[in-house]
């Protein structure tokens, strides 16, 4: 007779499934819920801290001090603040904390939780708020691990059970971060496949945390998409060899950008070892000029991506966003400062994206794809090429902006730009953070001089970026958009006002998140639009196209908002909400062409702000806002 199979080894996960797999379950789902809520309040902080930067820059245009060195002062003084914070309280709040987490879960270094909930949550909300190209996404990644490690303490889980609880606040960090539980578990499954246990209690748990936090952020910031595009048809079949071009593209400059990251973090920890104050200042000092005479090359990058997808930008002033982006994001992120790249990265992909179709354009003239269609490609496939996670960038990007009938254009540009960065010899970036963070700085000869060639370059990027924003610059075989005046088509005064419309587009979430949550959120009292008409009186089916100013939840704040900066009689809002958001609109054109050349004539303060050129709902109806 056979003798009866020895039992196996009990591991840890098995112990969760077979006697504790509720109490797992209740702390996961509290470490969800915890992540939803301090991630909310980052998010909700960072969006107060981009109003006070508008207010300041509206205020400081009639102030009796020059604004720019107002802002370079204050950008000194904040990043200098939030780098003594990392520096003397918890050094592994660095950076973007993803990577940290990989290390913890590793068995690596360990989670002092006590110190870096406050300083990772105080220091990031002052260098992500401050405007440095950095994203929110890497400090709710690790606040959530650190959330994770307190209630694994506090319940006295076993050691296996509290890094699972780690990775399980860390998938509830970036669910909150995007709003995008979906990416966030497969973010899980694919970055941290060689870092995570799997079992059924492990994944159980961090789905649950990934919904619950979504539940807790969504009821306090609002739900939907973070950056909603909708009715987009698919690519055409004939079309999609284009995205495997602009895959291959995009593959190259995901190579390019690590190794400009890397290189970056190299310099600038050689510096901090006897002068990271004096870094600090310095960046800040160059932050509040950015801030000053280029804005959309500095902060995180949301509302330039929703800028990009709704208004064409010429090609030449994309390129050279592009690289003036690529320069403010590796520098910001080298100073080791808190903050992520999920954001930056997305709004380089877009900016790329965005480029091509301008480019496709010219080279095949009357190509019938949508505008926005090979920026939403892009922003997934630069994140795959980067973070060699081709799935979370599918899906991030598909629950970012609801684009799922772009499903195979996505895959398809993010596979090839991952196979072309694995051929280009390229590794994914959070393996490199993670070896690089662990050697010794090595000494760079002639460093000054780079850094010194590097803001040279910045420099004249920004130049040049401003005259080809003017118009002085042309791409090789473009032509110029004409620049006629607005043109104002009156309606008799017993007459509604009505527009017709596609309804497309309504208010996007993050953009009245980001936007709208106070009455004044984009004009200096003298950025007085004089030429733009009065928008309530036009005549049906005319006056397809408005200039977005601000979108508030209470209407009735729109009226000491038009009081307040001199604008009465000029802006109208639609009667019933979209999304619960009430829009200030500005001007009526029957071309988006004169829109756009409208917008770029509103003075500068109201268009460093990025005011949108937006399309009404079919049946929608203005009211005057008086």
């Amino acid at each position: 007779m056979d003798d009866p199979p020895s039992p196996r080894p009990v591991s840890p996960d098995c112990v969760v499934r077979q006697g504790a797999l509720g109490r797992f379950l209740v702390a996961a789902a509290l470490v969800g819920a915890f992540a939803g809520l301090v991630g909310a309040a980052f998010h909700a902080l960072l969006d107060e801290a981009q109003r006070g930067r508008d207010l300041l820059h509206a205020v400081l245009a009639d102030g009796p001090l020059p604004g720019w060195l107002v802002l370079m002062a204050l950008g000194a003084m904040v990043l200098t603040l939030a780098m003594w914070m990392v520096r003397r309280f918890a050094p592994e709040a660095a950076g973007s904390g993803i990577q940290e987490v990989e290390a913890i879960l590793d068995g690596r270094r360990d989670l002092r939780w006590q110190r870096v909930l406050p300083t990772k949550f105080i220091a990031g909300v002052l260098a992500v708020g401050s405007g440095l190209v950095l994203g929110r996404e890497g400090p709710t990644v690790h606040l959530g691990g650190a959330l994770g490690k307190l209630v694994a303490v506090a319940g006295r889980f076993s050691a296996a059970q509290g890094r699972t609880l780690i990775a399980v606040g860390a998938a509830a960090g970036l669910a909150t971060a995007f709003n995008a539980p979906l990416a966030a578990i497969v973010f899980v499954t694919e970055e941290l496949r060689e870092h995570f246990a799997y079992s059924f209690a492990s994944i159980q748990a961090v789905i649950l945390a990934c919904c619950l936090a979504v539940i807790v952020s969504g009821s306090l910031l609002g739900q939907g998409p973070a950056l909603p595009i909708q009715d987009l048809d698919p690519a055409p079949l004939a079309a999609l060899p284009a995205f495997v071009v602009l895959g291959l593209l995009i593959g190259a400059l995901g190579v390019l950008f690590n190794r400009l990251l890397l290189g970056s973090l190299r310099r600038f920890r050689l510096l901090q070892l006897d002068h990271a104050y004096l870094v600090a200042a310095a960046l800040g000092l160059a932050l509040g000029a950015l801030l000053w005479w280029m804005p959309q090359a500095v902060g995180g990058g949301e509302t330039l991506v929703e800028s990009l997808l709704q208004s064409p930008v010429g090609p030449w002033s994309l390129v050279l966003l592009l690289a003036i982006r690529l320069l403010t994001t590796v520098g910001s992120y080298g100073a080791g400062l808190p903050g992520g790249i999920f954001a930056p990265l997305l709004a380089l992909g877009t900016i790329a994206g965005a480029a091509f179709d301008r480019l496709a354009g010219i080279l095949v003239p009357g190509y019938a794809l949508a505008p926005g269609v090979f920026a939403v490609a892009a922003m997934g496939a630069l994140f795959a090429a980067t973070v060699r996670a081709p799935l979370t960038g599918i899906v991030l990007v598909i629950e970012l902006t609801g684009a799922l009938p772009l499903g195979l254009p996505i895959i398809l540009t993010c596979i090839s730009a991952t196979f072309t960065a694995e051929c280009l010899g390229g590794q994914p970036i959070y393996s490199q953070l993670l070896a690089q963070g662990e050697r010794p700085p090595v000494a760079l000869s002639r460093l000054g001089w780079r850094l010194a060639l590097a803001g040279l370059i910045l420099a004249a990027l920004v130049i040049l970026h401003q005259i080809a924003d003017h118009g002085a610059l042309r791409w090789p075989g473009g032509e110029s958009v004409p620049v006629p005046a607005p043109i104002a088509v009156h309606a008799p005064a017993d007459r509604p006002a009505t527009a017709v419309v596609d309804e497309a587009r309504p208010v996007p979430a993050s953009v009245a998140a980001a936007q709208g949550r106070a009455d004044e959120r984009r004009l200096a009292p003298t950025d007085t639009p004089a030429e733009a008409p009065a928008p309530s009186s036009v005549v049906p089916d005319q006056g397809r196209y408005v200039i977005q100013l601000v979108s508030v939840r209470d209407p009735a704040r729109l009226a000491p908002f038009a009081r307040r900066f001199g604008i009465e009689g000029q802006v109208s809002t639609l009667e019933s909400a979209s999304g619960g958001w009430y829009p200030a609109l500005l001007g009526r054109y029957p071309t988006r062409a004169q829109a756009l050349a409208a917008r770029a004539r509103l003075p500068a303060g109201l268009r460093a702000r990025g005011p949108i050129v937006r399309t009404l709902p079919t049946d929608a109806r203005l009211v005057p806002v008086p």
